[in-house]
């Protein structure tokens, strides 16, 4: 574990990995074996029935693409690797509990827009208030949202003839997610996407969301 701690933290391709932790080629088959498992996306999942308060806080990041990941087999596409004017990168969708504590996370390639980026964490959202910036500001979005008994917190957009009325009170606690962001990106991994494959660098994303829930505890 301490070897894809330290891949966690500072990056780099599979291929640079130090002497002292064994073959690159074996460490990477392990943790292939566990992503494949799906141990983190479990154990993100129960730590996420731990968490408190009404509010869910949504929003998107993007994480810039390193060329050690810009060549995946079956195409950029398929592994949401997209490009947008600052070159490669893979837009990531993200809600958070109050004090930026990840509940689900997903991938899309970095031209998406955030409402469709964030379509599949929807599930996350039931009988709650959802909070989210501007970006999100679309009927069929608040209608999603109702549809799964819960409230919207979005500010309209500049220019809406019939804007709608949101509660500032809650708006004020959207940092908390931008501040998840902030702390996520502390890991080189993360914040450049050195994997070619989008289910290892969601992984380690998981990974590192784990690590920011036990923090407060250790």
């Amino acid at each position: 574990m301490a070897v894809i701690y330290y891949l966690l933290r500072v990056g780099g391709p599979w291929r640079d990995l130090p002497p002292c932790f064994g073959p690159w080629s074996s460490v990477y088959t392990r943790w292939r074996r566990w992503t494949a498992a799906g141990l983190w996306s479990r154990i993100l999942r129960s730590l996420a029935r731990g968490a408190a308060g009404q509010l869910r806080l949504l929003d998107c990041t993007h994480c810039k693409g390193h060329q050690h990941g810009a060549n995946p087999a079956g195409g950029q596409a398929a592994q949401d690797i997209g490009r947008t004017k600052g070159g490669l990168n893979t837009k990531l969708a993200a809600v958070v509990a109050i004090h930026g504590r990840p509940l689900a996370l997903a991938l899309a390639p970095g031209q998406h827009h955030d409402l469709r980026a964030v379509q599949p964490l929807l599930a996350a959202v039931w009988r709650r208030h959802l909070v989210a910036g501007k970006a999100f500001d679309s009927a069929a979005f608040r209608a999603q949202v109702r549809r799964r008994q819960s409230r919207v917190c979005i500010p309209p957009r500049r220019g809406r003839r019939a804007p709608a009325r949101f509660r500032c009170g809650y708006y004020r606690a959207r940092h908390h997610v931008e501040n998840y962001f902030g702390r996520l990106k502390c890991y080189r991994r993360v914040a450049s996407r050195y994997e070619k494959l989008s289910a290892t660098f969601l992984a380690f994303v998981e990974l590192a969301s784990i690590l920011l829930w036990l923090a407060p505890t250790v």
